[in-house]
């Protein structure tokens, strides 16, 4: 009973990072297309440096994570203990990378504010 309460309680946090994940790449994306339109920087990223703000930077953006995620939450629901530490470890490595993305973009924000108005 204990390890089972010790699973949920373990899989509500997984979820909410994975949320979590998903919305920091939303903004990761609309951080990018208001810099991109600014045109004082260029998308990093070559797989949407030539589509970035049609449908292909849609579906790389927000469709394929949401398939990617959702699937990634099927597989954590019908995992083992021993493979969930795997898991979690490569979640927390996702989320610092959207963490640091973002906080990139909010600095290249505030600075281009700061120098253009």
């Amino acid at each position: 009973m204990k390890k089972t309460l010790i699973s949920l309680v373990s899989r509500n946090k997984f979820d909410r990072i994975l949320i979590l994940i998903y919305i920091l790449n939303i903004f990761d994306y609309l951080f990018t297309l208001v810099l991109v339109s600014s045109g004082l920087f260029i998308e990093a990223n070559p797989f949407l440096s030539t589509d970035i703000q049609g449908i292909g930077g849609f579906i790389l953006k927000f469709a394929l994570p949401l398939i990617l995620l959702s699937y990634l939450h099927i597989r954590f629901s019908v995992s083992t203990v021993k493979s969930e530490n795997a898991v979690k470890i490569l979640l927390y490595l996702m989320l610092s990378y959207y963490v640091i993305i973002n906080a990139f973009h909010v600095f290249w924000l505030c600075w281009a504010v700061v120098m253009f108005i």
